[in-house]
């Protein structure tokens, strides 16, 4: 205690009171500032459910997603087959624009990546900082960019995207939340711009249906992910703005992918 006491006073007697008491008040405005940004670019429903669990899967994320789609997609190479299918709805031109919202360890947006043949420009923009830790670390092309972020305000201009992908993400949003995502990427698309998403569906038949909401009852995201099939994905989208062009169900019906378009201003 003694030695605390002459060390606050040595200090004092080095800088002089004022300009300890303006270093000490500029610290506490940058723990402010800084904590202010923390909680725009971290949404409270995140940090208290999804921040940890993503720390923790993000290590197994591509495994697990290789093992899932052998089962759900044809054996080996399922997984790619699942992600070209995205690409070929996306349907991604020389020069253009897109942006992957939510996208994860990335394998898919360096796939687009490399479909533009080094032209263009692809952004991928995750939440996760664990999930882009993993992304990074991947082999990417130079018209590739990835981004620490919050999908409810992606720091683009109006119109900037030719063309967007949401792959496997809504569903672990609450309502506000997903709803707010998909109306900044109706104004981040351009008009005439095409929105693929992908995501969880519930099949027809009982055995199946039985089947996905046990596995799901072991995740964080069940909540989130019944309150998206009792809203519709269609519905959703829709809502937001965009024109359904084409939708479809695959991988034994428990995924649907929708193709949408931004049609007006």
């Amino acid at each position: 205690m003694e030695e605390q006491i002459e060390e606050t006073r040595n200090l004092v007697a080095t800088y002089g009171p004022e300009k300890i008491a303006e270093t000490a008040a500029r610290l506490h405005e940058e723990k402010a500032k800084q904590a202010m940004k923390n909680s725009r670019e971290m949404p409270d429903y995140y940090r208290r459910v999804y921040e940890r669990w993503y720390e923790w899967l993000s290590h197994i994320y591509d495994p697990f997603v290789k093992v899932l789609f052998f089962f759900l997609n044809g054996g080996f190479g399922g997984e790619r087959r699942w992600r070209e299918l995205i690409i070929e709805w996306l349907d991604p031109q020389p020069g253009e624009k897109i942006l992957d919202i939510c996208c994860g360890t990335g394998t898919l947006t360096i796939m687009l990546g490399e479909r533009l043949a080094g032209t263009g420009e692809v952004v991928g923009i995750e939440l996760s900082s664990a999930q882009l830790k993993i992304a990074r670390k991947k082999q990417k092309p130079n018209n590739l960019t990835f981004m620490e972020g919050d999908a409810q305000d992606i720091p683009f201009s109006d119109c900037y995207f030719d063309k967007g992908v949401i792959c496997g993400a809504l569903h672990e949003m609450p309502r506000e939340v997903r709803r707010n995502v998909l109306s900044e990427a109706y104004k981040v698309i351009g008009l005439g711009g095409k929105m693929v998403i992908f995501e969880h569906n519930k099949p027809d038949r009982k055995w199946k249906a039985s089947l996905f909401d046990l596995l799901e009852r072991f995740n964080p995201e069940y909540p989130t992910y019944k309150d998206l099939l009792k809203c519709g994905l269609v519905n959703e989208i829709e809502r937001a703005g965009f024109r359904i062009i084409r939708t479809d169900i695959t991988n034994w019906e428990y995924f649907q992918i929708v193709l949408a378009e931004r049609s007006s201003l």
